[in-house]
């Protein structure tokens, strides 16, 4: 049965490949290994950052969520910020997104919070219904960002001109019959495709590592938790 606790420094390889999972279908990141590591050390053990809950299942981790520390002065509270909400493709239906969300809002309260915030992409209609169905409603505040220039790594974070459409190579693909998400930033070490190599560049007799199917088995990767 799987169970949800908070993360521990051990857990964050798989937190990172679940990331590169989420990053690889939302329109504004691109995964990065490296920068996913420095985030995750940043709040793993450092309760005053924040808190990441993982759910595991059978030994493996398989989901996990976020919330990020924030001070409202208008509640006189602490508030956070959820992040990073992703379960396995393929055990999605079995309530574990909900699992997770309920057990982050449940410790928030438990710890004196006065309010969890998110973001979505705005046409995730399907994350829309999830969170309205846990209770959260839509703000009017408009969400504006700004980005600093202190990054001398190149940076993951696509700029307010590019979309998703600019980097169609980023695109990931999920085999229908088992599961398995092809993320071109990762490559796959079983069949020798290394990183950086798009869905249709693949060659023609490329097959399912996991399962054996054909490419047309696969299909877009899009999120739903």
């Amino acid at each position: 049965m799987p169970t949800i606790r908070i993360a521990e420094p051990s857990d964050i390889d798989a937190c990172v490949r679940l990331l590169h999972l989420l990053f690889s279908q939302e329109h504004e990141f691109v995964p990065d290994s490296s920068k996913q590591v420095a985030g995750l050390e940043m709040i793993i053990g450092n309760p005053s950052t924040g808190t990441v809950f993982v759910c595991e299942s059978e030994g493996r981790i398989v989901g996990m969520v976020a919330l990020l520390n924030l001070v409202s002065t208008a509640l006189g509270k602490k508030v956070a910020m959820l992040e990073d909400m992703i379960v396995e493709p393929a055990l999605r239906g079995q309530g574990i997104g909900s699992q997770l969300l309920d057990y982050a809002c449940k410790w928030a309260n438990e710890n004196e919070y006065g309010r969890i915030t998110l973001l979505t992409d705005g046409d995730n209609d399907a994350a829309h219904r999830f969170y309205e169905t846990h209770g959260f409603s839509r703000s009017s505040m408009v969400a504006f960002r700004k980005f600093l220039e202190n990054d001398s790594t190149g940076g993951t974070v696509m700029n307010q001109t590019e979309s998703k459409q600019d980097k169609p190579e980023m695109q990931a693909w999920m085999c229908e019959e088992c599961g398995y998400i092809y993320d071109p930033a990762e490559g796959d070490l079983e069949t020798n495709i290394p990183p950086g190599v798009c869905f249709d560049k693949l060659p023609g007799d490329w097959c399912c590592p996991v399962c054996n199917g054909a490419m047309s088995q696969f299909k877009k990767f899009e999120s739903q938790l």
